[in-house]
């Protein structure tokens, strides 16, 4: 009876001990930055962390010059949704290009304008159109609520680069911190107009055309609609062996069949 209850406690323990071991984190990889990378970089983790449980990787969504700063400095791995300025480019990082977005002009579900041209998201945005009813042919009135990003949010640096404002955002305009709160901000608000990542548009907003162009995946691919940017990785000169195999695992199929079937552009 004592040698089948040792066997017994022996087996127990040894497929705790494999189970520990299985689960056991032996390298945590550290990711920040831009907080439009940020979704698709959870869905990343989360996929890549099912074949490897010896990996954590921690996301912190602290907006893209953050992520460009401190690539290879607080992070392995940096997320940046715009293209590094010269300078950032002397930093001497690795850039990685793992998914193409499209940047959405959203407003209020009850707002009736459908469509605006990139010359009239440019007035909005510098203060040259108030009123809706400027751009909505007598559909709508009201004084238009401008909401953007931060300064440091590389939506807003892509946003206002394509449309051609840099550095003339409207007195006044409410600058939030991220995707979520801009969408929030929207649909509480039939007056305000804002923009964030084309993934992350739902049906608690609406998104506008843009020269009588839909913010499609498919009409970015083809080069109709206009609002498009990169989403960059970014990495030090001294890149970990486990940090490299999870970037390219970004680039490889897997990674890419993640991008492109939740409304992002894939790469590869």
């Amino acid at each position: 009876m004592k040698i089948k209850i040792v066997a017994i406690l022996m087996a127990v323990l040894t497929v705790t001990s494999v189970f520990a071991q299985q689960n056991r984190v032996n390298y945590t990889i550290e990711v920040g930055g831009s907080t439009s990378v940020t979704p698709l970089m959870e869905l990343f983790a989360a996929a890549y962390r099912a074949n490897n449980a010896h990996i954590q990787v921690n996301i912190n969504g602290t907006g893209s010059g953050d992520g460009i700063r401190n690539a290879g400095v607080l992070y392995q791995v940096g997320m940046s949704s715009r293209d590094l300025t010269p300078e950032e480019k002397g930093q001497g990082l690795r850039e990685v290009v793992v998914a193409i977005d499209g940047i959405a002009v959203i407003v209020n579900n009850s707002n009736p304008v459908s469509n605006l041209t990139i010359e009239q998201i440019r007035g909005i945005y510098t203060g040259e159109i108030t009123d809706w009813s400027q751009v909505s042919g007598g559909a709508k009135r009201g004084r238009i609520a401008v909401i953007s990003r931060e300064a440091a949010s590389g939506t807003r640096g892509a946003f206002e680069e394509i449309v051609g404002f840099q550095g003339r955002l409207v007195r006044g305009a409410n600058e939030t911190t991220s995707t979520g709160a801009i969408k929030a901000s929207i649909a509480q608000n039939p007056d305000a107009i804002g923009y964030i990542s084309l993934g992350s548009v739902d049906n608690t907003i609406k998104a506008l055309q843009v020269g009588g162009v839909a913010a499609t995946t498919g009409n970015i691919q083809n080069g109709t609609y206009r609002l498009a940017r990169p989403f960059i990785i970014l990495t030090g000169a001294n890149v970990h062996a486990e940090s490299t195999a999870f970037i390219n695992w970004m680039t490889g199929s897997d990674g890419q069949r993640i991008v492109s079937s939740n409304g992002w552009i894939p790469v590869r």
